[in-house]
């Protein structure tokens, strides 16, 4: 019986170590794409994201997506980057119909 609760022990700590080092990327409801991927879209907003500290690009891209996201976009397009303090991404936002 001890050696039952040692072994349950040591799964459920190594569980929760793995779970505590891994980064997870969550889903997004917006794609990104190049420019040719949407000539069949509807473009109908730009957005601008902003970040700051070790990352900076990643977290003004997050910020891009999700107000895409809000606005029901399907797809974001990239348009510049602005590697300053704060770092800078302007995208244009399209509506895709399948």
């Amino acid at each position: 019986m001890i050696v039952l609760r040692v072994v349950i022990g040591v799964l459920l700590a190594s569980l929760l170590t793995g779970c505590a080092t891994e980064d997870i990327e969550l889903y997004h409801r917006i794609n990104e794409a190049y420019d040719f991927e949407v000539t069949h879209c509807d473009s109908f907003a730009m957005v601008t994201g902003f970040g700051r500290g070790d990352n900076a690009l990643a977290d003004a891209r997050l910020s891009a997506i999700k107000q895409g996201e809000e606005l029901k976009g399907t797809h974001i397009v990239w348009l510049q980057s602005d590697l300053g303090e704060p770092t800078k991404v302007v995208a244009v936002i399209y509506k895709c119909l399948m």
